[in-house]
């Protein structure tokens, strides 16, 4: 079996691919990066290089091979078929955004890229955690969670059911059309009822219907690994988890 790791990067701009791929160097992670500046030289260098691809950054606008065309070739080759799309759009362009929504794009990014945001998506499409080792306990903490990683993000007020120091469960209001087009990432800012709040970014792995109707609103839960974390950050809640340490019978985050 191979375990090669490919990246593609598309931009007809030489200096926007060098820019996006300089940022994703700094995630141990990736593999292979490939750059191509339309979609025809792209497929040829996929199918030259052997390995898995891990995901795709794509400017909306190239030339050459329409972008759907270029997703329908590459869904019939298993070792490249369903590797997420980060589509890089000008902001206010409509069409890039119905074309996001038609290759059920990862997320959108808007230009000029912003490399925390950049690499943090990259962080949550290749990266990895290991919860075995996890501490789960319950916990009355404050939860803000700002959904979406797009200009039109929205922030919700959630309830946390759970917290652990790889994940957490929440119960939260239906995020609506207009939070963004990013449903995996969530920036979470979490609020002890002692100390200062704890900001970490989050991936979503699962979201089920609140059967409890908290509030006597809809609401979702929804369950989140940690993907990008800060030193600070990390002390903070292990202090935080190692006070409230007395709930061995705590619900699962996974």
């Amino acid at each position: 079996m191979n375990d090669n790791k490919l990246a593609l990067v598309m931009d007809d701009s030489v200096s926007m691919r060098h820019h996006v791929m300089s940022i994703l160097r700094e995630n141990e992670d990736v593999g292979e990066i490939l750059e191509a500046d339309n979609p025809d030289d792209a497929l040829r260098l996929l199918l030259e290089h052997d390995g898995k691809l891990q995901f795709i950054i794509s400017d909306w606008d190239l030339p050459g091979m329409p972008l759907a065309e270029f997703f329908k070739v590459i869904q019939c080759q298993p070792r490249l078929a369903g590797a997420p799309l980060l589509l890089l759009i000008e902001e206010g362009k409509q069409n890039a955004k119905a074309l996001a929504k038609e290759l059920n794009a990862t997320a959108v990014i808007t230009t000029p890229v912003d490399p925390e945001r950049l690499l943090v998506l990259s962080m949550a499409v290749t990266g990895t955690v290991d919860r075995r080792r996890a501490k789960r306990i319950r916990s009355p903490i404050a939860c803000q969670m700002e959904l979406g990683l797009s200009k039109s993000k929205k922030n919700y007020s959630a309830k946390v059911v759970n917290i652990s120091d790889t994940g957490i469960l929440l119960s939260a209001p239906v995020p609506g059309r207009g939070a963004g087009y990013v449903y995996d990432i969530a920036i979470l800012s979490l609020q002890p009822a002692q100390g200062e709040p704890i900001k970490v970014t989050a991936r979503i792995l699962r979201i089920e219907a609140d059967a409890e109707r908290r509030d006597s609103e809809d609401k979702v839960m929804m369950a989140f690994e940690y993907i990008n974390m800060n030193n600070d950050a990390q002390r903070s809640l292990r202090q935080y988890l190692h006070m409230y340490d007395s709930d061995p019978d705590g619900i699962a985050t996974n």
